[in-house]
């Protein structure tokens, strides 16, 4: 069953021992549990890219742009928040990332497309090429939930894997008795079961087939020509 984080917080302070203690307030504790909910998050998302999957839709504006939050969606306790970009495609063409530094003068010059279809990131936009204003697109992205520090409640339920919601807790409660050094030892006690943990949950999340994990060229076979 899915944790609360009235329930995390708890399980916080009891693998600290700090039951009925005032050292840590509930504010510190959720504090410390989002920033290693966000964390802890970004490591599933890089270890197993497709554990979270979403297609948006978006439009470029005149400079052949759009904003990255476009990419998010929902709100409250059921957002979906952004975090990298698995595909980007106008229905029939797949477009390449390529760098600023690459194409300096893509933005300001007749690019065409010569040097084929391509997007970069540019602060908190996407800039795609050649440059086209309204034009469609389907974003294939991964997202992490909202934040357990967001959330509207105590009462509200945490996103994360079932079961393995202990990984939030140990690293967590070795953060928090970290502070001002005084629990040094506990917490590298938690801190060592918190990488086994999540050393097992990764592995687990990685590969969810029976198929072999394989190398593979970045690119695509379109780019040779071959389909």
């Amino acid at each position: 069953m899915a944790k609360t984080r009235a329930q995390m917080i708890d399980l916080t302070r009891q693998y600290m021992d700090a039951v009925g203690s005032d050292r840590w307030s509930d504010a510190l504790i959720t504090t410390v549990l989002g920033s290693v909910f966000d964390e802890e998050w970004s490591n599933i998302l890089n270890a197993a890219p497709y554990y979270t999957f979403a297609s948006r839709s978006v439009t470029t504006d005149a400079n052949g742009q759009f904003l990255l939050t476009d990419l998010d969606a929902g709100s409250g306790d059921n957002e979906s928040n952004f975090y990298r970009i698995l595909n980007l495609s106008d229905g029939t063409i797949n477009y390449t990332e390529t760098r600023y530094q690459d194409v300096p003068l893509a933005a300001t010059s007749s690019y065409g497309t010569l040097y084929g279809y391509q997007y970069y990131l540019a602060g908190t936009y996407v800039q795609c090429l050649p440059i086209g204003g309204g034009v469609p697109l389907t974003v294939g992205v991964n997202h992490k939930p909202t934040n357990l520090a967001d959330l509207a409640s105590d009462a509200s339920t945490i996103t994360y894997p079932e079961h393995s919601e202990l990984v939030l807790v140990y690293a967590a409660a070795a953060e928090l008795l970290n502070k001002g050094g005084a629990e040094s030892n506990a917490a590298q006690v938690l801190l060592q079961m918190a990488d086994r943990a999540r050393a097992s949950l990764l592995d687990d999340l990685r590969r969810r087939t029976i198929n072999p994990t394989r190398m593979a060229y970045p690119d695509g076979r379109g780019a040779w020509g071959s389909f």
